[in-house]
């Protein structure tokens, strides 16, 4: 028996004994998980905005050790660090081969289409295409480097995507809408691309704090606020080019394409909820190109893994509270309560 994360319903998290996982198919391995993260998105059935289908174990961000491996699987042997980016996939489908793993057919993300990652131990699926070997032993890793990898698995690769799909380029004027770990995540790879000038809007004054020691331009705005009035009354006539939209709510998307410029465009990885369908005349008028998607993360983790390795990418700054296991309750409640930016379990 092992221990796992265990919800049944809105504001219910714990933990419970379950049976250990086998291997089921050759191309599987199980690894013991060392760190695993609370993620934004997991809030959502936490506060009943999202139902869940059954109860179960949760979370889709880990990093471990494999600890048996299917008969098959030839690129990872027991003792491995590893870590998986938030869905698994086969590698071979015609979008996996397009750098689409989020879309693939037989893919699934933790915790929804398989047991969660908030776990002691945890089937991997297509574990040649599914996991990243670490450059580090088991032993090596601690929290400090945990808190620089496990972003690197969800919400980083999730803001880096927003920015990819915005077109963010040398030079550009780049807003982005929402402080949450993902907005933090896009403004920093907003810069890795080459923007000239970053500016993150959102109303947690802590985590603007977060972005202004990183370089970045800061708007606080409240729920009453309109974003694009807001903006102007900070920054005058400023000319956006690019827009990353982090957040999945009404005003969110309204402030992202009133305050785009013609011919400007706009890249959306907040997951939407209650979002009114959006009139084509709002992005013929402005010649608006719009694009948004689930983050392709296992596209981008090996490049991010080696970035970390070599010292020039650090995103620890997304972690802000690193807690036991058994405290798993006090790490929802703590980001249910935006005490807490995100949260990191050491499981093991």
């Amino acid at each position: 028996m092992m221990r796992s994360s265990w919800s049944a319903g809105p504001a219910d998290i714990g933990i419970r004994e379950v049976d250990d996982p086998v291997l089921v198919n050759p191309d599987d391995v199980i690894v013991d998980v060392r760190y695993a993260a609370i993620c934004g998105s997991d809030l959502w059935p936490y506060r009943g905005l999202l139902p869940r289908h059954e109860p179960g174990s949760t979370g889709h961000e880990f990093l471990g050790v494999v600890s048996e491996v299917g008969e098959t699987v030839s690129g990872f042997q027991v003792g491995d660090a590893v870590i998986a980016p938030f869905m698994y996939s086969d590698g071979i489908c015609p979008e996996c081969r397009r750098g689409l793993q989020s879309q693939c057919a037989r893919g699934g993300l933790w915790g929804r289409d398989g047991v969660g990652a908030q776990t002691e131990r945890i089937r991997v699926p297509f574990a040649d295409t599914t996991l990243v070997a670490l450059p580090w032993a088991d032993a090596e890793i601690d929290d400090a480097l945990a808190m620089r990898l496990l972003p690197l698995a969800d919400v980083f690769a999730t803001g880096y995507h927003g920015a990819v799909l915005a077109g963010v380029g040398p030079g550009d004027v780049v807003v982005v809408v929402g402080d949450g770990a993902v907005g933090l995540s896009a403004a920093i790879a907003a810069g890795m691309l080459g923007a000239g000038r970053v500016v993150l809007m959102g109303g947690n004054p802590q985590r603007l704090r977060v972005a202004a020691a990183r370089g970045i331009e800061t708007l606080r705005v409240f729920p009453t606020d309109v974003g694009a009035e807001r903006l102007a009354e900070a920054f005058g006539d400023l000319i956006v080019d690019r827009v990353i939209e982090a957040v999945g709510m009404q005003a969110a998307f309204d402030t992202a394409l009133d305050v785009v410029r013609v011919g400007g465009s706009v890249g959306f990885v907040g997951v939407p909820h209650g979002v009114d369908a959006i009139a084509p005349m709002r992005l013929f008028s402005k010649a608006v190109h719009l694009a948004g998607g689930t983050a392709p993360a296992r596209h981008y983790l090996e490049r991010f893994v080696a970035e970390t390795r070599a010292g020039r990418l650090d995103v620890s700054v997304l972690i802000d509270r690193m807690l036991p296991f058994d405290a798993i309750k006090d790490g929802y409640e703590a980001m249910d309560t935006g005490e807490s930016l995100k949260v990191v379990l050491r499981i093991r």
